[in-house]
């Protein structure tokens, strides 16, 4: 998305000298996101950090999967109607309680891009053109975090001020900051199960098979799993997914009835 003159206003001087505290240059920040899950979650090393409820793109407009980095951050962005037929009658809007961007945009992949929303009401479900979208309060977070890791020379009081100005500024990264859009149905965490609705229609199995898949790849046998019960636990997950403890669906003769274990969320 190209950006008219204008709107675009250099971040040339806003601190250089890091403040005492900041992160050394190879700290290992790193961006992970499940789709079908409605997450987002930011890592330092092996360490979960802070996670975030996002918006993804709906089924007719998908959010890409794959790895990627984020190159800028870029701050009161204006909105430009890209070329596509949903936003031909779209008319460019300044940065405002209104712009779609939200407070500011994280860039990681041309014409797609992590950003603030004034639609809280869409966060946690499939709504956007592509975009992940954010609460705005965690869209901020989100970009001080990249650019205290990405940025290292700006000062902790020119993250302050970028967060409090209302002029368009875009920072590019000194250090990019690797991020993974994935797409798993099915999460092993905490000794948990979750299931996910399958919103892009990905999934070529079942859902008893997916999660006899995802539990596979944590070294759970198979034969150790009580089927029927995974399929009564997940059969309908809602719109924000299903979770079961691991003793749920393993075999046991002082198991509980699924029914009393599924978690709804």
């Amino acid at each position: 998305m190209r950006f008219p003159l204008f709107a675009m206003v250099a971040l040339v001087a806003l601190g250089s000298a890091p403040s005492r505290g900041r992160p050394p240059r190879d700290s290992p920040l790193r961006i992970d996101v499940n789709i079908p899950a409605f997450r987002l979650d930011v890592y330092l090393g092996d360490s979960l950090a802070r996670t975030m409820p996002i918006a993804a793109g709906m089924p007719s407009f998908k959010s890409p999967r794959g790895a990627f980095t984020i190159t800028s951050v870029e701050w009161n962005p204006w909105w430009i109607p890209p070329a596509s037929s949903w936003a031909a009658k779209e008319k460019r809007t300044p940065p405002g309680p209104r712009n779609p961007m939200g407070r500011v945009k994280i860039n990681f992949r041309p014409m797609y891009f992590l950003h603030g929303t004034p639609l809280d009401a869409s966060i946690g479900s499939a709504a956007s053109h592509g975009c992940i979208r954010l609460h705005n309060a965690d869209a901020i977070a989100l970009a001080q975090l990249v650019l205290r890791y990405g940025a290292p020379r700006l000062s902790e009081d020119a993250l302050a001020r970028l967060a409090a100005d209302t002029t368009t500024r875009r920072v590019d990264l000194e250090l990019p900051i690797p991020i993974t859009l994935r797409y798993d149905r099915v999460e092993v965490r905490n000794d948990s199960v979750f299931v996910y609705r399958d919103i892009y229609a990905l999934s070529a199995g079942s859902i008893a098979g997916d999660v006899m898949q995802a539990l596979a790849e944590h070294e759970i046998d198979p034969m150790s799993v009580d089927s029927a019960r995974v399929r009564t636990l997940f059969r309908n997950p809602p719109r924000r997914g299903a979770a079961a403890p691991l003793s749920a669906i393993i075999k046991s003769r002082d198991a509980k009835p699924a029914s009393s274990l599924l978690e709804r969320r």
